[in-house]
């Protein structure tokens, strides 16, 4: 009882300093809204290892998705102090390790849970080739200029990730859920909603840093929201799969 009050306390806690959060952070950063952004990803990476107590889960997909969560956590750290270039790379690495990490975990948990399934199938192709062209579209639309021919890169191969997994998350929940997973519609919905909540958070955070948009506050809000939310989903699928 003691550690499912603890859960819903870390849920508590994202929802008062989210929007502590955004107060604090506008119009610029300052300390006080880093310390209220870490309240928030400490509470995500606690979520992670409650869900891994409370369903006695201490499988590889566990464990990765703690190091995911870990990752993030960094991220959210570094990318704060985007006074310097070098904090700002280190914190998209720590993100593109944590996606990385992530996406590992959903393929390497996918075989276990369906044996049918196929790495490679026409709906993802398809599914992978629409938002894709979605991105793109995107791009031309909000006129996403970056100047660096590095970081250019970095966000072309960011972008895919971001979209393998969430088509790997999506189809290990459903997976779960048609081969008969204690609660394998939650578990489906808290991975797919999830993984999108992640592509719509950095999809938006593109376009506030590179699209001109830096005053535009109602987009930060919907970029903060959808990330925190993507992150404690995600930690919640721990509750579910145990692979």
């Amino acid at each position: 009882m003691l550690l499912k009050i603890l859960f819903v306390l870390c849920i508590v806690l994202q929802v008062i300093f989210v929007p502590l959060f955004l107060q604090a952070q506008w119009p610029g950063i300052c300390r006080k809204s880093l310390f209220y952004k870490m309240i928030c990803a400490t509470s995500f990476v606690c979520i992670g290892v409650l869900c891994m107590a409370i369903a006695g889960n201490k499988s590889v997909y566990a464990i990765m998705m703690l190091v995911g969560l870990i990752f993030g956590w960094l991220g959210d750290f570094f990318l704060h102090l985007n006074n310097t270039q070098k904090a700002f790379a280190t914190g998209f690495c720590n993100f593109l390790v944590g996606h990385i990490v992530y996406i590992a975990a959903y393929i390497r948990t996918l075989p276990v849970v369906s044996e049918e399934y196929s790495f490679f199938n026409i709906y993802e192709i398809i599914l992978a080739l629409a938002l894709i062209g979605l991105a793109i579209i995107g791009m031309v639309k909000f006129r996403i200029e970056i100047s660096i021919s590095v970081l250019k890169y970095g966000i072309v191969i960011y972008t895919l990730l971001l979209i393998v997994m969430n088509l790997k998350a999506s189809a290990l929940g459903l997976c779960y859920w048609l081969n008969g997973g204690k609660y394998g519609v939650v578990a489906f919905l808290v991975l797919a909603i999830g993984s999108l909540c992640f592509m719509l958070s950095d999809a938006t955070l593109g376009i506030i840093m590179f699209g001109g948009q830096k005053r535009n506050k109602p987009l930060k809000v919907f970029n903060i929201v959808t990330y925190f939310l993507a992150q404690t989903l995600l930690a919640s699928s721990i509750l579910f799969i145990k692979a």
